[in-house]
């Protein structure tokens, strides 16, 4: 479903558009398609109650594409800065699509499925047509590549999420973080797994259109679950300092600079063997330019993105990608990139509203993570 903005721009919707607006849903244009940004109870409620309880949110904006063909794990090898070999059927791997330059054309999460031949991604909204013209020029025809339209995905996140959907679906208890399964459900599969994009417990479902939106009724069913949009996705994953693509990285950007290094495989950086291996293999030995680090501001003006930041001496140092405030700290909190050179500054001054407001400089993440760890 589409429908047109202007003369230009069609903004999709999502099957779950209706019920959002039955839900009284405040819609704004995100990634090409009409999304939540807050319910009635608001954005800090929504972030509260995922830290605490559980929310649901719609990201079915998201791109889905499956990839089919023999040997297809050795082709996407070529592409991706990761190892197939160490990746066990059933698991997720965070990873990105790299240009030539050693860039961030994409970030994603790639799932090594039960089918030696098969793997499914999940990308970025505002990427998908380009992550799709960069998979078709450099996997050869042997490959069937398809973006599927016909499935919708939503988030369940927060510590209650495993509760939650056991009740619905009981066999999800046994699943480890960055795993995923496919189970049947009623008359039809899902695809779930555990990740998510706000430092919390939980699970992505993806499910056909058609079931999506009594699927996310019975989970509303729950008294720990509650509906959340975008407004608290933007804050929880600021607060986990977890990167969004178009702000944080972008095809500015490289993988070292974002402090992404933990998720390119060393072996395969020591080959360089893959797209824009020897450029980040260069950047390693020579170091990078700038770096993503976090920024905490005194007072409680947030600085947004664009902010920009300066040493004691007023040279302009970096910028500010991402920045708000903190419903978990009751601080405001920024994210941005300063030089290479500067990176063991204490203090630098952010200009919000032309007035050098003092900042101290922190190592991310400013909240730590959730996720869940198995118990042996």
């Amino acid at each position: 479903m589409s429908e047109l903005l202007n003369e230009n721009v069609y903004v999709e919707k999502t099957s779950l558009f209706d019920f959002h607006n039955k839900m009284n849903a405040k819609m704004v244009s995100f990634g090409g398609y009409y999304l939540p940004i807050n319910y009635a109870g608001g954005i800090i409620s929504e972030h509260k109650h995922t830290r605490s309880k559980a929310s649901i949110f719609d990201v079915s904006h998201m791109g889905q594409i499956e990839i089919n063909g023999p040997f297809v794990m050795e082709a996407m090898e070529k592409i991706l800065p990761i190892s197939f070999s160490r990746v066990l059927p059933g698991k997720i791997k965070y990873t990105q699509f790299i240009n030539s330059e050693g860039r961030i054309i994409d970030d994603l999460m790639i799932h090594r499925t039960n089918n030696e031949n098969s793997v499914w991604l999940v990308v970025n909204a505002a990427c998908k047509e380009k992550d799709m013209r960069h998979l078709k020029k450099n996997l050869n025809k042997n490959f069937t590549i398809n973006l599927r339209d016909d499935l919708s995905l939503i988030a369940l996140q927060g510590p209650k999420s495993e509760l939650a959907l056991s009740r619905v679906i009981p066999c999800i208890s046994s699943m480890e973080f960055m795993s995923s399964i496919w189970v049947n459900y009623k008359n039809y599969k899902v695809l779930i797994s555990r990740c998510g994009y706000t430092g919390e417990d939980g699970f992505e479902i993806s499910i056909p259109n058609k079931n999506v939106t009594s699927f996310t009724e019975i989970l509303l069913k729950n008294p720990e679950v509650k509906l959340a949009g975008l407004g608290a996705r933007d804050s929880l994953r600021l607060e986990a300092g977890l990167c969004l693509y178009g702000h944080d990285i972008s095809q500015e950007i490289t993988p070292l600079e974002a402090g992404l290094k933990w998720s390119l495989d060393k072996e395969r950086l020591n080959n360089a063997d893959f797209i824009g291996g020897y450029a980040i293999k260069d950047e390693l030995i020579n170091g990078s330019k700038r770096n993503l680090l976090g920024f905490l501001p005194k007072g409680r003006a947030p600085a947004r993105e664009g902010t920009l930041i300066y040493d004691s001496q007023d040279n302009l140092i970096g910028e500010v990608t991402s920045g708000g405030f903190s419903p978990s700290l009751s601080i405001p909190i920024s994210m941005g990139y300063i030089n290479s050179s500067l990176l063991d500054q204490k203090e630098v001054f952010l200009d919000v509203r032309g007035k050098k407001i003092p900042t101290e400089v922190v190592r991310l993440p400013f909240l730590s993570h959730n996720y869940f760890k198995k118990v042996n």
